[in-house]
């Protein structure tokens, strides 16, 4: 008997969407020497993210972190209700602690993966000191999948 083989595809490629927005650093609302919540990415219902990364311009002019600070320091993580329930700090996102100084003209990228259905996953941020300065960090949030609800911190 001779063996035949067809090809199926269950759905067309899934495309790549860019969601790009402006989350900030309100020192007067939180203690930023601890991690703090800077934006969070809930997928739909249901609904799987993949391939989801992030990039924020620590530069922006006049109100970004290089604009702000000089020797403080921040440092980005990824956190994840991997229950639905509790936040939980994924330790391999952790970024290094970068200067003001060192942020000029630099960006910060993190890669989250896969957000599962029922997960939600958060960027938080802590800075080594607080000077009594707002940050506007501008972002692209690429990722694959239905639109999430990405919710940003407004100063």
């Amino acid at each position: 008997m001779a063996v035949t083989t067809q090809n199926y595809r269950a759905k067309s490629e899934v495309k790549l969407d860019v969601a790009r927005g402006e989350t900030d650093i309100d020192v007067s609302a939180a203690d930023y020497t601890s991690y703090q919540a800077l934006l969070t990415i809930a997928p739909p219902t249901g609904e799987v993210l993949t391939d989801v990364e992030i990039v924020f311009d620590l530069a922006k002019a006049t109100t970004g972190f290089a604009a702000g600070h000089t020797s403080q320091t921040i440092t980005f993580a990824v956190q994840r209700k991997v229950d639905g329930t509790n936040w939980r700090t994924d330790l391999a996102s952790q970024s290094t602690a970068v200067s003001g100084t060192n942020s000029a003209a630099a960006a910060q990228r993190l890669v989250l993966g896969t957000v599962g259905p029922q997960e939600q996953a958060r960027i938080v941020v802590k800075l080594s000191a607080e000077n009594a300065v707002d940050v506007e960090l501008p972002y692209a949030l690429t990722y694959r999948g239905e639109r999430p609800t990405i919710t940003e911190v407004a100063a």
